[in-house]
């Protein structure tokens, strides 16, 4: 893996599409491209990862004691918990609404904002808006999201993560983004939702960073293809 991860590092590409089945090392490709940028940058990392480690550091704590009543998914720290405070919850909720959500989210923090967020809780979605700033989730009871709709979710946190500009940087310190498989529980229609994001995150930051997608859904990868050669980009 890491000879693979050394020829994509040395590859004087900026858009790379890799297909590969499930199982074949995929993540830890990831893994192996991170250990190879560190070591010629003086163990800095200098990347931007989604990858199934990224998802990992979200866990539901299912409350089962209580039925569920306070069912939760906890986020586990790590070195993203100080950028946390910097995400725009109102480019978060432009990421999702183009997956139609059917919930509703609200950000717990820890006493210190600083700290980042400590958990998130889900709500059956309401239409319209809290009047007098009344909170329209006082009386809900949380839920527990699909598979699916998790990893919508956790995708649509990690591209609003994405533009806080402190955790990206502007220069060498973020000179990649390696994105492994973001889509393994999607629908068909999510999929093309998906591309399309990918497609605006190549657009502004292809030609001074390079932009490493990996995945195992043919889907993806074709369209994927079929955009990026009609844009001229690959």
């Amino acid at each position: 893996m890491e000879s693979i991860a050394t020829e994509l590092y040395n590859l004087k590409k900026n858009i790379i599409l890799i297909y590969a089945f499930n199982g074949t090392g995929k993540t830890r490709l990831s893994v192996a491209y991170k250990d190879i940028t560190k070591k010629v940058n003086g163990d800095k990392h200098i990347g931007v990862y989604y990858n199934a480690y990224s998802e990992d550091l979200f866990v539901w704590d299912n409350d089962e004691s209580h039925h569920g009543a306070n069912i939760k998914l906890d986020v586990k720290a790590s070195n993203l918990n100080k950028y946390h405070q910097h995400i725009d919850e109102e480019k978060l909720n432009e990421y999702l609404k183009d997956y139609k959500p059917r919930f509703d989210y609200r950000f717990h923090n820890y006493e210190n904002i600083a700290d980042g967020i400590e958990y998130i809780q889900f709500y059956v979605k309401k239409e319209g808006s809290p009047e007098n700033g009344e909170d329209i989730h006082k009386d809900d009871t949380p839920i527990k999201l699909s598979r699916g709709e998790q990893q919508l979710f956790i995708w649509c946190f990690y591209l609003a993560l994405f533009e806080v500009e402190s955790f990206t940087g502007e220069k060498a310190q973020s000179s990649h983004f390696f994105i492994d498989d973001p889509v393994s529980s999607f629908d068909d229609h999510n999929i093309f939702v998906t591309v399309a994001s990918i497609m605006k995150l190549i657009d502004k930051h292809y030609k001074n960073r390079k932009i490493i997608i990996t995945t195992h859904h043919i889907g993806l990868y074709a369209i994927l293809c079929d955009w990026l050669s009609k844009s001229e980009k690959l």
